[in-house]
């Protein structure tokens, strides 16, 4: 419909615009339907026409964001060329069959106004398409770049979540094989039994966030567990309650270990960590006692973790003071609502 319609506006348009130039609108306008208005909706008709096939031929290639400023070029070049060609082929026709006239330069007027205008359409029906196509590029392009960091997102997710410190498990294992073969049978169970329970909040867990409160007992099972038999004493100071709290999970473990093996303490110099809520932030203090083996796994970890955080609104960071600090952003449950202050009597 809009294939048959627009040329006839276009031409009655263009029609008015030549009259306007000679100044003749009053007198055209008492015999509108004249034959110089049908030529002009004829030709609109073909320059319309023309700019649809030239449409067609680059589509392919304006759909594709390599090269898209070249294709427009040689796109606005030959709309150029074929908008003159036309125009001009068809005003000397109508010039030399209706009027009788030969010789193009006794009309050079007309055939510069009929040219200009017609470049002019032809130009803002390209425009029109070529931004449509600009426009569709750069929102492929925004949903390829988010797919790409969605996959990456993901991929990091679950490493992150899977990630496994290969010397706890395997000094863990060893523990657990000396309690056997020194018919500690008891002993072996429970260091099975923690191990089991470490890793299995570490595998169970697919969701983005955690209830707090569990991964604070998966943080409970890995301390046990360095305690009894890796020879890492970490005492954990109370621990503090929360219902509606989220976490990154695999967080508070990861952390843990970080600390255990990057710090010294023994079951009589046990390595205390202290805990605290602070607006929406955990925090985790404790006094440095740097390993000389291990002294920069902590930093390590940090930034590894820091890097699951990104697209919460808080962010995760340290301070490395007299007291070593980490801030853990949570966040709170969709349906919970922030605790209620008293009122100031």
């Amino acid at each position: 419909m809009t294939r048959l319609l627009l040329p006839l506006g276009v031409g009655a348009l263009v029609y008015l615009c030549v009259l306007l130039a000679f100044d003749t609108v009053g007198t055209a306008l008492e015999d509108f339907f004249t034959r110089e208005l049908i030529f002009c909706i004829a030709s609109s008709y073909l320059i319309l026409e023309g700019n649809r096939l030239l449409i067609n031929l680059f589509e392919s290639k304006l759909t594709s964001s390599s090269g898209f400023k070249k294709q427009v070029i040689r796109l606005v070049i030959l709309t150029g060329a074929g908008s003159l060609l036309l125009t001009s082929g068809m005003l000397i026709s109508y010039f030399s069959w209706f009027e009788n006239m030969s010789d193009p330069m006794v009309y050079s007027t007309e055939l510069q106004i009929f040219n200009g205008l017609f470049l002019f359409v032809s130009l803002m029906y390209q425009g029109h398409y070529v931004g449509y196509y600009y426009i569709h590029n750069k929102f492929q392009q925004e949903l390829e770049l988010e797919k790409v960091e969605k996959e990456v997102l993901e991929k990091n997710k679950d490493l992150f979540h899977y990630m496994m410190n290969p010397e706890f498990l395997l000094v863990g294992l060893e523990s657990i094989v000396i309690r056997i073969k020194e018919d500690d049978l008891i002993m072996a169970d429970e260091g099975i039994l923690l191990l089991a329970d470490i890793y299995r909040h570490s595998l169970k867990n697919q969701e983005e966030l955690v209830l707090l409160k569990e991964e604070l007992q998966a943080m409970q099972s890995t301390q046990n567990f360095f305690k009894q038999f890796v020879g890492k004493n970490i005492k954990l100071s109370q621990l503090p309650e929360s219902k509606d709290l989220l976490i990154v999970p695999r967080t508070l473990t990861k952390i843990l270990e970080a600390i255990a093996y990057s710090q010294l303490s023994s079951a009589s110099l046990p390595l205390p960590l202290n805990f605290e809520l602070s607006d929406n932030d955990l925090i985790i203090k404790f006094d440095t006692n740097y390993s000389l083996t291990n002294n920069e796994l902590l930093i390590d970890t940090l930034k590894v973790i820091k890097s699951q955080y990104g697209w919460l609104n808080g962010k995760l960071h340290w301070q490395d003071l007299n007291v070593f600090s980490i801030y853990i952003p949570l966040e709170r449950q969709f349906n919970s609502q922030p605790p209620v202050q008293p009122a100031i009597q």
